[in-house]
């Protein structure tokens, strides 16, 4: 197995095609930037949980959500990754879906989504959209 170049992507990936195949839970790589996105997809009800992955102490265990036997999650699409970095202003933030899913953003002030971002007025760079 070879080095992931984008972590982030890998872990997203895994956490998209776990929900739509029904697995209960799916691991991805443990690092405090996928911990941030994570609290964020949890706050707004898109996983269950994640918490230490008993098996593997390099990685973290996500319990994917589901509503009447379908996936919470309909799509993640990661929009920034190592060689394309995009990066928004606080201005030029608009509403994702009629805010029917979110648009997650590192900010200088943490991961949060870009309403949140908004209204501290922060800009920063998009990492993914879930919807």
């Amino acid at each position: 197995m070879g080095a992931i170049t984008n972590p982030v992507g890998d872990a997203l990936n895994r956490i998209k095609n776990a929900s739509k195949a029904g697995h209960p839970f799916v691991s991805v790589v443990k690092s405090r930037f996928i911990g941030d996105i994570l609290d964020v997809m949890k706050k707004y009800g898109y996983i269950e949980d994640y918490q230490d992955d008993p098996e593997n102490p390099y990685r973290y265990r996500v319990t994917l959500k589901y509503y009447q036997k379908k996936p919470v999650i309909r799509e993640i699409k990661v929009i920034s990754n190592p060689g394309r970095r995009l990066y928004i202003g606080y201005r030029n933030i608009k509403p994702f879906r009629n805010n029917m899913g979110i648009v997650i953003i590192s900010t200088s002030k943490g991961v949060m989504t870009t309403m949140e971002a908004k209204k501290l007025k922060v800009g920063g760079m998009l990492v993914c959209s879930v919807w």
